[in-house]
């Protein structure tokens, strides 16, 4: 049975965004919180030394996809569909072992955020970094969504 809930894993962007508060408009909070929304993919946080990573990272959204999928609650399907955003930073280090991890943005139930943990903990290991990164580590921000649409990509 194929599942609800609008599962994707997508990059969040920090931003301070005056304009809503300052303005106070109809537009200007538009534009903030499209300016604050997310987008879908991985974002890669710290320097790659000129390294293409795109394969890489590819392939990790597609093992933690694949981690994510069975540990999504029931309450995120319907009828309740329950939504929310997690996002977390977590590094990788040259021979694919997890780093350190923050949970950055809570979804407001720990259910939610404990599925988001844990798809991206029960890899275990991933797979080496590129040989040619020679860097200690690579740094990641990923999010997941739970019955919130994606904005397209600009």
């Amino acid at each position: 049975m194929k599942r609800l809930c609008t599962k994707w894993l997508y990059t969040a962007v920090v931003a301070v965004v005056y304009a809503a508060s300052i303005h106070g408009t109809a537009m200007a909070k538009a534009q903030a919180a499209s300016k604050l929304m997310p987008k879908a993919g991985a974002e890669i946080l710290s320097d790659t030394m000129g390294v293409d990573f795109s394969g890489y990272i590819r392939r990790l959204q597609e093992d933690i996809q694949h981690n994510w999928d069975p540990m999504i609650p029931a309450k995120a399907n319907s009828p309740e569909s329950k939504k929310g955003i997690t996002v977390i930073r977590f590094s990788i280090l040259p021979s694919g072992k997890i780093g350190s991890m923050t949970l950055e943005t809570r979804s407001g139930d720990v259910a939610l955020d404990r599925a988001a943990w844990y798809a991206i903990t029960n890899e275990g290991r991933f797979p080496r970094l590129p040989r040619e990164f020679h860097g200690p580590q690579i740094e990641l921000r990923i999010g997941f969504f739970y019955n919130i649409p994606i904005p397209p990509a600009k």
